[in-house]
């Protein structure tokens, strides 16, 4: 659009230019030729901030009325010397530009009956290039304007477009977002709602059962050999209370540390990354049997950093470093873009619930988790824990 709009200001420039110095060649008082152009290039110059594709359509009417009166300037000047007739083309632009499609038409009409009637009225001077020049001039102008105009509306159309598909992928991202939400809170309920059946229908159960074989107890309390019965069945109610409490907790147990200690959990871990991602585990120290919840939470916290790792870090190296000292370590580094680990993340439908859920994790297994990044230099997610677990 800026290159359109200089080019057409030097085109008139450079026309009127040369119209005025063969004008003036060819007059015999080339003054008032001379001024009259004068005054003519410095309304046009004048008017340049009165055009609507500086200042918007507010501004139109004052661009309409500047064209106007810079076209009868012309007409005119066309009318002294015929040298200038060759201004019409930049003026047709002008016309094509600043006008209403037929308001401008008839402005190209016009120019062109100028033209002519100028070239007849000096028979001496006319010839048919001069005549059909102008002419053909205008047919060129109105089939440039036609074409530019249709790609403008081509590009439009296709900004349009281009906003209402943004607008629709923004709508479906949402759209999926809220539905992977509300697929997520189903599971939590689901999985909320077989823990309630199970406690209930296995520890609860128990816990009834020993609670009505105390009050009987307690009621024939007279009876040794009653006595010695309720306390068998006690016996046997907090076993298979005690039974099922195991098995409610085993089903939360991650399924790769079923049969297998954590470093081997972690191992195949390492091993399912594969891809452009080089993982590695490092074990410091001799590995020792640990309860079943650090162990869980370790593992959960590795799968945790890991898929920070793949989703966010852009790395291309991790590092799991599992260490057993007074306290249980674990390390996860890798050699992505970092981030400023100063500054707050907020969980929102993008992410940022990956570290928190760490910190949460670690805290719940009595222990802390910190992370130290920088922009460019990778991350480190640090993890110690109690080896006996929270107190």
């Amino acid at each position: 659009m800026r290159a359109l709009q200089l080019a057409m200001h030097g085109l008139f420039v450079l026309l009127l230019l040369i119209g005025t110095i063969r004008g003036a060649q060819e007059s015999s008082h080339p003054a008032p030729l001379v001024l009259g152009c004068v005054l003519l290039f410095a309304w046009y110059a004048a008017g340049l901030r009165l055009t609507p594709m500086r200042f918007g359509e507010r501004r139109a009417v004052a661009g309409r009325v500047w064209f106007v009166v810079l076209f009868l300037g012309w007409a005119a000047l066309v009318a002294v010397s015929t040298e200038l007739s060759w201004v019409a083309f930049a003026l047709f632009f002008l016309a094509l530009h600043l006008l209403p499609r037929w308001f401008a038409l008839a402005a190209v009409v016009a120019g062109t009956l100028v033209v002519i009637v100028a070239q007849l009225h000096q028979p001496d001077t006319a010839t048919v290039p001069s005549i059909l020049g102008p002419s053909m001039g205008a047919i060129v102008a109105v089939g440039i304007s036609w074409i530019y105009s249709a790609l403008r509306q081509e590009s439009e159309q296709r900004r349009l477009l281009n906003t209402e598909l943004v607008a629709a992928q923004e709508d479906l991202v949402a759209t999926n977002d809220a539905l992977s939400g509300a697929q997520r809170e189903s599971g939590v309920l689901a999985e909320r709602a077989r823990l309630a059946r199970d406690v209930h229908d296995t520890v609860a159960q128990g816990f009834s059962s020993i609670l009505l074989l105390s009050r009987a107890g307690l009621a024939g309390r007279r009876d040794p050999e009653q006595l010695v019965e309720v306390l068998r069945q006690i016996e046997e109610s907090a076993a298979t209370g005690l039974d099922d409490a195991r098995t409610v907790v085993h089903a939360l147990t991650p399924s790769d540390l079923e049969r297998s200690p954590l470093s081997a959990a972690l191992q195949r871990l390492v091993d399912r990354q594969g891809g452009d991602l080089d993982a590695q585990l490092v074990i410091d120290g001799e590995e020792r049997p640990l309860p079943t919840a650090i162990e869980a939470a370790l593992l959960r916290i590795a799968q945790g950093a890991l898929s920070n790792v793949r989703q966010h870090a852009g790395a291309t190296r991790v590092v799991i470093a599992l260490g057993f000292g007074d306290v249980l370590t674990l390390d996860i580094t890798d050699d992505g873009v970092g981030f400023d680990a100063t500054m707050p993340i907020v969980p929102s439908a993008a992410g940022g619930f990956g570290l928190r859920a760490i910190r949460e994790r670690a805290r719940d297994a009595g222990g802390h988790a910190s992370v130290e990044s920088a922009p460019g230099e990778g991350t480190s997610v640090h993890v110690e824990v109690p080896a006996e677990g929270p107190r």
